[in-house]
């Protein structure tokens, strides 16, 4: 495409920071709990308030009687059913429904629904009313003496049936008012857009010209030489050749689609709304409610710039020689799918006849820079073939990105069929469908990307995920955090065992406490004769919760304690599946010393962030396709039985929300009078490990084996004796203690061995 196209056809570049048109944000998300709860008791007395007057308002008019206007109810009352009939005359009824309709708004509104008004049905509804009481007025005959009764259209019915004399007369005017009310009445339901973008769609349809399914001449592979000339006219044929095939190309070239794609979104809202009422419905009092949360802002997609890639990819293919057609395509979040299907190309056979051949898939996926090129696209990720499709996936950013919230996945049909207190609201698929996991069926979770891809987010909003839906009673988490960033902030939360642990040792002992308490529990289990926590649980008198453990960074703790950390890992991701206790593991180095082999063979459950090159995405998720992901919460995630990975965008949770579920959690502790968070159950091997022997029983070796060197520093150490970081400058400082080696040079690491060689060296008692 030339510039000049480029700039008549594409629009300018879209805002990403402007809010969407139709952007749909609850203001009970963005107040305290407090306030959102006086906004309810207001909204449902408004609510019921507006009910009751609409069915007064429907009595007296029932009741009205042009001989005693003022027989019925109170004074109030009578002069409003009064006004009403002088006014609207048999139109009066509507205003009951306009009341009705407002007091329904704002009990859904108190109950955390929020229906968007379609502005431009309430102008049809408007309108229809308006020829109504036209054609009242014109049925009652322009009587004033009926009008000033109460009758017909009342007065503004009069005014408008004496417009309508005015342009017509009076019995065309009784023919033609009520088809203007059944076209407004159908704008108003929403019918009428609906006929016209199907008319629309026919006529499109009849009126294409359907596309050839075979490419011209120069789609015939340029290996087949043509048939051997004479030497003289040999180049001057090739050149007629070359002109002849450039020529076809530029003829078979689309320039613009002669068919709208069907762009398919996110599934229609009605199933969404009843998801959400059967949401609040199953959640008990004692669980946070959903209204903490903000609700997901809707933004409109710019399809006529949908439109324009499509034909870019088709015409960019076509210029290699490559015929294919998009099909479709799918919107979602962050992404927006295009669905190509392959063509057929003619070659000539053995026998010199033309034989239909497909496109190889190949032939398209080394086309992948070539097409991120043509579409200016910062990252491009081709998926051939998408699974179960008889399609190729291109994925390309969506111009128009928008945030995905966990209160809607929460509130989705597909979190409710997980019906598991594991379930994950992981985040919405290209489709705009939700991604929803269960834990306990995973029964682990290896987390990896690239620094800034989202994996600390992920975590973190996975928090908030699981203590929305689990009290304390049936939920423990550990929380480990040697980055110290992200999980430190749920210090305080109820669910927590112990604290937010930091510190590399003691997030090893409470790696050995967990594989000791999923020992424990298989003895209990052993006990009552049962084979895991649910058939435990229904027989026990005190049940026992579910434990998940979250690591924010693994190879810090590789790189310090390799041995320790990976056993224990090891250990619970083999055993601790039917005990209830649950992995989830995050690592910005995805590379082979950190998830080791035997790591990978026990985490079948994989979710990948961008990473920087292909083989990282190989060692996690055993494929190539996550180095060109977007960042910024795009993921891969590969459950255990799916045959290819699935593409979404991650959840976001922001500081404001998690602040409000941890203040919900902490004054809900506070009013049941729970006593506050305990010590960490594994402070007791803590101090059993200081309380143990003085001097470390690797001190003798590590004595031998700097005497034997001549070399001291705690590298050497971490290196021959295969022990982290901790326990090697402890052992250094013994090795200093017991006068093997001196005290640390100035600014280096290498210390002095002062112990003579011909010493044999023994541990002092």
């Amino acid at each position: 495409m030339t510039p000049e196209e480029r700039s008549d056809t594409q629009p300018p570049l879209p805002f990403l920071n402007e809010p969407p048109d139709d952007a749909v944000v609850s203001p009970e998300a963005l107040e305290p709990e407090s306030q959102a709860r006086w906004h309810r008791w207001v909204g449902n007395g408004l609510g019921l308030g507006l009910f009751t007057w609409a069915l007064l308002t429907a009595i007296g008019l029932v009741q009205y009687s042009a001989a005693t206007p003022s027989s019925g109810a109170g004074w109030l009352l009578r002069l409003w059913v009064v006004a009403l009939r002088k006014a609207l005359g048999l139109g009066s009824f509507a205003v009951v429904m306009l009341l009705a309709w407002a007091g329904l708004g704002l009990l859904l509104w108190a109950a955390g629904q929020h229906p968007r008004i379609h502005w431009d049905r309430v102008l049809a509804w408007e309108l229809a009313l308006a020829s109504w009481l036209a054609w009242l007025g014109l049925r009652g005959g322009l009587d004033l003496e009926r009008v000033a009764q109460g009758y017909d259209g009342g007065v503004i019915g009069w005014g408008l049936a004496r417009l309508v004399t005015a342009v017509m007369p009076r019995e065309v005017g009784l023919v033609v008012l009520p088809f203007f009310i059944a076209v407004f009445a159908a704008w108003g339901m929403g019918w009428l857009p609906a006929w016209l973008a199907r008319g629309r769609e026919w006529a499109r349809a009849l009126s294409a010209t359907p596309r050839a399914p075979t490419p011209t001449a120069s789609a015939q592979p340029t290996d087949v030489a043509p048939a051997p000339e004479a030497s003289s006219s040999h180049t001057g044929s090739k050149q007629t050749s070359s002109a002849t095939s450039t020529a076809s190309r530029r003829e078979t070239v689309p320039q613009v689609r002669k068919t709208r794609l069907r762009i398919q979104y996110a599934p229609a809202s009605a199933s969404s709304k009843r998801a959400r009422g059967r949401a609040a419905r199953k959640r008990g009092k004692d669980l946070p409610p959903l209204t903490l949360l903000k609700p997901e802002a809707r933004g409109r997609t710019d399809q006529a710039q949908i439109q324009r890639m499509a034909a870019i990819l088709e015409k960019t293919l076509a210029e290699f020689d490559i015929p294919a057609r998009v099909v479709g395509v799918q919107v979602g979040p962050t992404v927006v799918q295009f669905a190509l299907e392959p063509g057929y190309i003619e070659k000539p056979g053995p026998d010199g006849e033309m034989q239909r051949q497909k496109v190889r898939v190949a032939q398209i996926v080394r086309l992948q820079r070539d097409l991120a090129l043509a579409l200016a696209a910062e990252r491009l990720r081709i998926q051939a073939p998408v699974p179960g499709r008889p399609y190729i996936g291109i994925e390309v950013r969506n111009p128009k990105a928008r945030l995905v919230r966990l209160r809607p996945l929460l509130e989705s049909e597909a979190f409710a069929r997980v019906n598991s207190p594991l379930a994950l609201a992981l985040g919405r698929q290209v489709s705009g469908e939700p991604l929803v996991a269960d834990l306990a069926a995973m029964p682990h979770l290896l987390i990896a990307g690239a620094t800034g891809s989202g994996k600390s987010v992920f975590l973190r909003s996975m928090v908030i995920n699981l203590v929305m839906n689990n009290t304390p009673d049936r939920l423990r988490l550990i929380l480990l955090d040697p980055k110290r960033v992200e999980l430190s902030r749920f210090a305080g939360l109820p669910h927590i065992l112990g604290q937010v642990e930091t510190d590399p040792e003691r997030i090893l002992v409470a790696l050995q406490w967990a594989v000791a308490e999923m020992q424990r529990r298989y003895t209990l289990f052993e006990k009552a004769r049962v084979r895991d926590l649910a058939g435990y649980n229904r027989k026990a008198e005190e049940p026992l919760p579910y434990i998940v453990i979250m690591v924010d960074e693994l190879a810090d703790l590789m790189m310090q304690a390799p041995e320790s950390t990976e056993t224990a890992l090891i250990r619970l991701a083999q055993l601790a599946r039917a005990t209830g206790i649950h992995l989830m593991i995050a690592t910005q180095r995805p590379s082979t010393d950190v998830i080791t082999g035997l790591i990978k063979a026990n985490f079948p459950a994989r979710l990948a962030f961008a990473v920087a090159s292909s083989v990282d995405s190989r060692v996690i998720l055993d494929t190539p396709g996550a180095e060109h992901l977007l960042g910024r919460g795009d993921m891969l995630f590969r459950p255990p039985d799916a045959p290819a990975p699935i593409r979404a965008q991650g959840v976001w949770v922001d500081e404001e929300e998690i602040q409000r579920v941890m203040t919900w959690w902490q004054q809900h502790a506070s009013a049941e009078g729970e006593p506050r968070a305990a010590a960490a159950p594994w402070e007791a091997l803590l101090r059993a490990k200081e309380e143990g022997p003085r001097w470390d029983p690797l001190l003798e070796q590590a004595a031998r084996l700097v005497i034997e060197t001549g070399r001291a520093h705690t590298t050497l150490l971490q290196r021959r004796l295969r022990i982290g970081y901790p326990r090697a400058a402890r052992l250094m400082e013994q090795l200093e203690e017991v006068g093997v080696v001196g005290p640390p040079k100035n600014g280096s690491r290498e210390r002095d061995v002062l112990w003579d060689p011909e010493v044999p060296f023994q541990v002092p008692k």
